[in-house]
């Protein structure tokens, strides 16, 4: 038993460490009994809170890719259950967090890691001539904004209890007046990584962050942020601010390499024209996230298309296309990467002669110039690939000829026409 409490006293003297996990895949929508396919619209809007808070971009839902998956979206759901919300019937979703991943990287969205800045919120209220400081079990309509909204970002929150410790350690005035230090000292007992107070005067709110550590806040010089908000939903407001900085600080754009590529190669674009009318054309299709173009040789353009479906839905939607024959595929040559290549240069020293060789003089010309062994090691060969093929039959692009008008061809004929002289 001692041991044991000697071990956690040890645990509590480390620093901890505060960042929070935050599960950015699950989500809960209440069903809209007023229309038809509920379910499928609580999917969609589902899947747009779990894109924001994942990438912490607010317009992210508005992505040409992402709005091709949201017309997908059951293929990025993992789990479905139906629940309660307040009496009124909800749909509880778990979506596939590779898949969503692998979806913002993409559309070349930021991906803005699980584990987030817990932030500790001394929230103080005034009402006539009271100020109030809003604890854990408070009834506030501005807590319970801050705490909806900061779920729907992905911002992990912690409000103080309220209990002895707290009422005695920090009182209203050093808040209200900000007084850094007593803040930070009585911040401390909570495992946090920065301090947020808000001063909230009827729809009005002013606030200020300290992004450090509270054992941290008035021993070093690190400027704190501040803003105002004002409205009927200025904790939301705030709370967007906020995430908007973490993300930004924290969120990362991986390269758009997707597991699901494949090459695809068209032949008989004989003009620029036909080129672009192809690429735009492929970029509308629902089951492509993005193009990238491999090489362009005389009249045949190969493409990497990075795919948000399967290849199977790639090839319909392609068939489909007014101008384009699919023809059958080939097989792409494997490549050779070479890796070191060691060149062995001739000996300058004379070679003895042969002993098996007789005793004869034998006149050798010397070479004007000796050509080096070069020596090749493969570090490895890629494999073939198959490429689909397809045919672009479109009619080739002809520039409009001019057409003259009417005057302009009498006035043309009148300035050809000799002038005639009347006696």
């Amino acid at each position: 038993m001692r041991h044991l409490a000697l071990f956690i006293l040890g645990l509590i003297a480390l620093p901890a460490l505060a960042l929070t996990n935050v599960d950015l895949y699950q989500t809960e929508v209440v069903l809209d009994q007023t229309i038809d396919n509920a379910d499928a619209q609580a999917r969609v809007e589902g899947m747009k809170q779990v894109i924001v808070r994942a990438s912490g971009d607010r317009n992210a839902v508005s992505n040409q890719v992402v709005q091709k998956a949201l017309r997908q979206n059951s293929q990025y759901v993992a789990q479905l259950s139906y629940g309660q919300v307040n009496g009124a019937q909800s749909l509880r979703m778990s979506f596939s967090a590779p898949q969503i991943r692998s979806l913002l990287s993409q559309a070349q969205l930021p991906i803005w890691p699980a584990d987030r800045a817990n932030l500790l919120v001394w929230l103080v209220e005034e009402s006539h001539a009271d100020r109030n400081i809003i604890w854990e079990h408070s009834s506030s309509a501005v807590l319970s904004q801050m705490k909806h909204q900061a779920e729907s970002r992905g911002l992990p929150l912690t409000i103080p209890v309220g209990d002895f410790d707290d009422i005695t350690g920090v009182e209203v005035s050093d808040l209200w007046g900000g007084f850094i230090q007593p803040v930070g000292q009585a911040s401390q007992r909570y495992p946090v990584d920065a301090v947020l107070v808000v001063k909230a005067q009827g729809n009005s709110l002013r606030w200020t962050l300290y992004d450090q550590r509270p054992a941290t806040i008035g021993v070093t010089r690190q400027s704190p942020l501040a803003g105002s908000n004002n409205g009927s939903d200025a904790a939301e407001k705030m709370i967007h601010q906020l995430s908007d900085y973490y993300a930004k600080k924290s969120a990362v754009v991986v390269a758009s390499e997707s597991s699901e590529a494949i090459k695809v190669r068209f032949t008989e674009l004989n003009d620029a024209v036909s080129f672009f009318t192809l690429e735009n054309q492929l970029k509308k299709l629902s089951s492509v996230a993005a193009l990238d173009i491999l090489k362009i040789q005389g009249n045949q353009v190969t493409f990497n298309v990075h795919l948000l479906s399967s290849q199977q839905e790639f090839e319909q939607e392609v068939r489909r296309l007014k101008d384009v024959v699919q023809r059958e595929s080939v097989t792409d040559e494997p490549v050779v990467m070479l890796a070191d290549v060691e060149v062995i240069e001739p000996s300058n020293e004379p070679t003895s002669p042969d002993s098996s060789m007789p005793d004869t003089a034998v006149e050798v010309a010397a070479p004007s110039e000796v050509i080096p062994a070069v020596e090749v090691t493969p570090e490895k060969v890629v494999p073939a690939e198959l490429i689909l093929m397809f045919e672009w039959q479109g009619k080739p692009y002809v520039a409009p000829v001019p057409v003259e008008s009417e005057s302009e061809v009498t006035s043309d004929a009148a300035l050809a026409k000799p002038d005639v002289i009347s006696e």
